[in-house]
């Protein structure tokens, strides 16, 4: 995880492929799922091809979903003393990390097994990492923030937004924030560095997008308070309306869903 926000393409690939072969075998105890479906049973002892590529395919495509079910408190205690965890482990030294690096490094790969392996894993670790995954992602850390978003964007639908749906305004709102510090009004913006670029890039591009679509209303009621509230040379208003174009690209259906919804009560 610690070479996912690498500079270079080719490693942030490599560090990628790297997990997905590695995930299915190698599973923190605290975090696996002691009665794994039979097919997933056999996905650790055979060598096959099909079993290899588990990473590149979604896995309710493969398997029978796993009934959702709660953990006890003593596994959830497990899980949370394993996200929390700032001991120092032999690979933190060799790539000259920190026992932060390694708290980090174990969010975002809970947060990767909850997306891609979610049968693997315990039922409750997404309720349990979510909330971390968000302050990682809302932390400007220039070595594991955008990273986070990208994890929170890409299983917004399938993972997250059932765990935060009630909180997905605010971090609406959060992100927004970030944006108005990089404003023309800012006194701080010729101190941005370049790392702090690339990550509202990505809150702005990769994940407000998916929170948006997540929550039509909520983002919709977000913005209206945001352009009010703010300078007309904010760039608010463009981030906005470039969210608001990309889900109308991404998301039109449930736009439109939307929109027919406030027009009937509106009627009414």
């Amino acid at each position: 995880m610690a070479f996912w926000q690498d500079e270079s393409e080719h490693v942030r690939m490599a560090a990628r492929s790297i997990f997905h072969c590695a995930a299915s075998h190698v599973i923190p105890l605290p975090l696996r799922n002691l009665k794994p479906t039979e097919s997933h049973n056999m996905s650790f002892h055979t060598g096959s091809r099909d079993d290899h590529n588990l990473g590149n395919m979604r896995e309710d495509s493969i398997s029978p979903k796993v009934e959702k079910q709660g953990i006890s408190q003593d596994e959830e205690s497990k899980i949370l003393a394993w996200l929390e965890s700032f001991e120092v482990h032999d690979w933190i030294s060799c790539v000259g990390g920190t026992s932060q690096d390694a708290m980090t490094s174990h969010i975002t790969v809970a947060g990767a097994l909850a997306i891609w392996y979610p049968s693997l894993v315990k039922p409750g670790l997404a309720r349990l990492v979510v909330h971390p995954l968000m302050k990682l992602a809302m932390a400007m850390n220039e070595k594991y923030s955008s990273t986070a978003a990208e994890l929170l964007a890409e299983g917004m639908e399938s993972t997250w937004k059932e765990c935060i749906v009630s909180e997905i305004p605010r971090l609406i709102g959060d992100i927004f924030f970030q944006v108005e510090l990089s404003g023309p009004s800012s006194k701080s913006v010729k101190e941005i560095s370049d790392a702090s670029f690339s990550i509202k890039k990505t809150l702005v591009e990769v994940l407000l997008p998916s929170l948006a679509m997540a929550d039509i209303a909520g983002f919709l009621a977000v913005i209206e308070s945001q352009i009010w509230s703010t300078a007309s040379d904010s760039p608010v208003h463009m981030v906005s309306l470039l969210t608001l174009i990309r889900i109308m690209h991404g998301s039109p259906k449930h736009l439109a869903q939307y929109l027919d919804k406030v027009c009937e009560n509106t009627c009414c």
